[in-house]
């Protein structure tokens, strides 16, 4: 538990490559944004394990952009002119083994950390999957479930991802020193085997709780950005993979493509997909993109808990990702704020605004606590994006209103940003979680208590049980999880900073808080 112990960089290497060590306990910071601090916490209400994020990744598919990320690394000419590019990390090849390091963290956990009740459930908000494949959502069921995960496709002799199929110089190759930019400008350490190693299959643990699942733009689009149409599902299932842009491509042809892929222009899609250099892989019929129907449909195994992970009848016979789950006197009401016609930021359609309205309604009426849970937090609720016949989209100031006419909200977590953040809404807290792929690699575990003074969020964050420092191993999850956490600290794009004040980290008063705000109901629950 990082109010125990935390988890920071140690000593650079000449090149500025750190290992990690760990470090004192993080302060408790108590926020009276909303309401007055108490000397009586009370007893909680709901205990929640709150992950996101996870990019279950299937880093060898043919329907990845890693060429793209370079846009983005300091000597790229064009970095000033874009958003972050995120289509590249040297850890996504061990995206599974650091879900199964988490699973083991929230079951070692067991308890919230403040009023030592047992957790509740889990929630995973979004970007479960990292590019929408059949086979990445049947990893991360497993892994949250329990069960048999092989995390590979293609040809199951060999590594056919990016660090080894392609000699390029900006990608990371564990398996030979010296060969890259990674190792020969910023340290970066050669593994042998571990591409192997990576690819190796292991029985996940499961939670031992049961959990909610939330649908995110990584768990729809393709890169979490582009709608599976267009010839992309072709892609993902063939036998060629793009790895590279032509050398005779301008700064202005880059940024065009690069901004209108994020916009998804059509034209800027076409521009990619018939000048890209390629290379030949193995087909995977495994690798297909899915619908919100599949997402929606894989959630309901036989090992699932509750039933459909909080998806319903309803939500299978219509297609829809949003729904209510009630857990004593609390109501959590899931968001689904994926826009189908593209986009990496959120929205909502009309008639999902319609029954969350009345959701509330029924919330207020029956003096229930309402806890929103989305992937997207509400001010990158911005994608207008339409289709021919839609309705527009609902966007953050128009969901903002229709909350604030309703006393039960109290609480909304999500995640997306990648980022550790908190913040005060008039009369409720919002909660984001950092993400599973980039550093810090945590979750958090989220108390609502009612005491007499009022109520209380409280929030712990959760490192995943990979080793710090790692060791050098590569032969179990959690000895892979130890080292994708430390590749994560040292992501050369994010060097400006120390490792201690990691913008993706939050401040002291983003992580382990106790957020006071009053009570909605002036009677305490029965």
């Amino acid at each position: 538990m990082t109010t125990e112990r935390t988890i920071r960089g140690g000593p650079a290497s000449a090149r500025g490559y750190r290992s990690l060590r760990h470090g004192p306990g993080e302060e408790v910071v108590v926020r009276t944004d909303l309401g007055p601090a108490g000397d009586v916490l009370g007893t909680p209400l709901i205990t929640i394990a709150h992950l996101s994020d996870l990019h279950v990744c299937d880093a060898q598919s043919p329907a990845r952009a890693e060429f793209l990320d370079r846009w983005a690394d300091p000597d790229s000419p064009v970095r000033d002119d874009l958003d972050e590019v995120g289509c590249y990390r040297a850890q996504e090849l061990l995206t599974a083994q650091v879900a199964e390091a988490m699973v083991s963290a929230v079951n070692e956990a067991a308890v919230g950390p403040v009023t030592r009740f047992p957790i509740d459930l889990a929630i995973v908000t979004g970007d479960n999957t990292d590019n929408a494949q059949a086979n990445e959502l049947a990893w991360y069921v497993a892994l949250l479930e329990g069960g048999d995960v092989c995390p590979d496709s293609g040809d199951r002799a060999r590594w056919e991802g990016v660090g080894g199929l392609s000699p390029d110089e900006r990608f990371w190759h564990p398996e030979t020193a010296g060969l890259d930019l990674p190792q020969l400008r910023y340290g970066f350490p050669a593994v042998p085997g571990l591409s192997d190693a990576a690819r190796a299959p292991f029985r996940a643990a499961g939670l031992d709780m049961p959990w909610l699942a939330v649908h995110g733009n990584h768990d729809r689009l393709v890169q979490g950005t582009i709608p599976g149409a267009g010839g992309l599902d072709a892609v993902a299932v063939g036998a060629v993979k793009a790895i590279a842009v032509p050398d005779h491509w301008t700064n202005d042809v880059i940024i065009h493509v690069a901004v209108g892929l994020e916009r998804c222009d059509p034209t800027a899609l076409a521009t990619l997909m018939r000048e890209v250099r390629t290379q030949p892989v193995t087909a995977d019929p495994g690798r297909r993109l899915i619908s919100r129907q599949e997402f929606v449909d894989a959630h309901f195994g036989a090992a699932s808990r509750p039933a459909g992970h909080g998806f319903t009848s309803s939500n299978r016979a219509n297609g829809t990702t949003y729904y209510r789950h009630d857990h004593g006197r609390v109501t959590m009401l899931v968001v689904d704020t994926v826009n189908e016609h593209g986009g990496w930021q959120g929205s909502l359609d009309t008639d999902q605004l319609a029954w969350l309205d009345s959701e509330l309604r029924a919330a207020d009426a029956d003096r229930r606590y309402a806890v929103l849970a989305s992937h997207h937090p509400l001010h990158t609720l911005v994608n207008d994006a339409t289709g021919p016949a839609s309705a527009p989209r609902v966007l953050a100031d128009q969901l903002d209103q229709v909350i604030a006419g309703h006393a039960s909200v109290v609480l909304w977590l999500n995640g997306h940003t990648h980022h550790t953040a908190v913040r005060p809404h008039r009369t409720w807290w919002e909660v984001t979680a950092p993400s599973l792929i980039d550093w810090p690699q945590q979750g958090r575990l989220v108390e609502l208590l009612h005491g007499p003074d009022g109520l209380t969020v409280a929030t712990t964050m959760l490192d995943h049980a990979g080793p710090a420092p790692w060791d050098g191993s590569i032969d179990s999850p959690h000895a892979l999880a130890g080292l994708s956490r430390e590749l994560s600290a040292n992501h050369w794009q994010e060097r400006d900073h120390s490792l201690e004040q990691h913008p993706r980290s939050g401040t002291a008063a983003d992580r382990n808080v106790l957020l006071r705000l009053p009570n909605p109901w002036a009677a305490p629950p029965q």
